[in-house]
């Protein structure tokens, strides 16, 4: 822009830029007050119009209004971003160790406590428990049985259930899908009786729908608390607990700064493409008004009353405030963050 703009602009432009004074039109000594003013003028048309100030404001030159993708960013996208890494594993497995050990120590004949008991249903269609051999007969319910149907259920035409004219209930086996569930729910309601014994709780998805998640155990703190022999596994997982508090925090904290980072980025960038057409639109406003045998002071007070309808640009301000607010939630689970840090330190 710089060569362009001496082409165009009156010769007074560059000496004034040069430090040299400018002499009156109709000679004599120059005037002192005046070079000043020009001087002002000048220098004030170079800066609004020099793309190099990009460099050192606070704006970003970055091509995208997205962050790039990085290792320790990985979790903030995919079906899992809502769960933290500590807590993904394999499909399958028990997290804690100590529950796995519990569940081996009073089921060591099943081989997975969540696998579904309708896949190991036999042909003449009757389950029966790996560990105690219970039977489970979907032709002919038992009275508890039958209550745990219908707590899932409900009662009706789609109770999942139907009764016989000698009094036996069995399950409905019009609905294949709805079948297998019920068998499942049968089978983890029993598995769930024998973890008791261990302070354990088995909780299993609902058969009334298609399953959107695997079952799930975890210690009963209210038996854990009342039997004193568990009273070193109640202390192990209070332990446990506040160490994955403080994980849980940790993860909520690095994605909230992750969010308000990649916030921040994007208002600069848009700010940045605001920025850039401000300037042209500048550039274009000087060209045409030296083309026009405008004066260096005419067109330098035209761009100040175009600067001074940017600072009040709707679309600047907006961006600003969308910077400014991500840098205030950065800020805040920055210091969160430090916060919990010095709790779980005990500092």
């Amino acid at each position: 822009m710089a060569a362009n703009l001496l082409e165009q602009a009156p010769p007074e432009f560059a000496r004034v830029l040069a430090g040299l004074p400018v002499p009156p039109a109709n000679g004599g000594q120059p005037n002192q007050d005046e070079n000043y003013r020009l001087y002002a003028m000048a220098n004030f048309i170079y800066a609004a119009v020099d793309q190099r100030s990009s460099e050192w404001t606070d704006y970003t030159s970055a091509s995208s209004p997205y962050l790039p993708v990085t290792p320790s960013s990985q979790s903030l996208a995919g079906d899992n971003a809502h769960l933290p890494s500590f807590v993904v594993t394999r499909e399958g497995s028990i997290l804690d160790e100590r529950i796995a050990e519990a569940i081996q120590s009073v089921l060591w004949r099943v081989p997975d406590v969540r696998a579904r008991p309708s896949d190991s249903l036999p042909e003449m269609g009757i389950w029966s428990c790996p560990q105690c051999d219970l039977p489970i007969d979907p032709a002919d319910l038992t009275v508890d049985q039958r209550v745990l149907i219908a707590y899932h259920m409900g009662v009706g035409e789609d109770c999942g259930v139907v009764e016989h004219a000698d009094g036996r209930v069995q399950l409905d086996p019009k609905n294949p899908w709805q079948y297998l569930r019920s068998v499942d729910c049968l089978g983890w309601d029993h598995y769930a009786m024998h973890l008791r014994t261990e302070c354990l709780i088995l909780w299993y998805p609902s058969p009334v729908s298609a399953y959107r998640s695997a079952p799930g155990v975890w210690w009963d703190e209210d038996r854990l608390s009342r039997r004193q022999v568990y009273k070193a596994v109640r202390l192990e997982n209070e332990a446990l607990e506040r160490t994955e508090r403080h994980q849980l925090r940790m993860w909520k904290a690095k994605k909230m700064i992750n969010l308000a980072k990649g916030g921040v980025h994007a208002a600069r960038f848009h700010l940045t493409r605001w920025r850039r057409g401000a300037v042209v639109a500048r550039e274009a406003l000087v060209k045409q008004m030296f083309a026009a045998g405008r004066n260096v002071v005419d067109t330098g007070l035209a761009l100040v009353a175009l600067m001074d309808k940017e600072r009040v640009d709707a679309e600047r301000l907006r961006w600003q405030a969308q910077r400014e607010q991500h840098n205030d939630i950065r800020r805040e689970w920055e210091a969160r963050k430090t916060d919990w840090s010095r709790m779980y330190l005990g500092v």
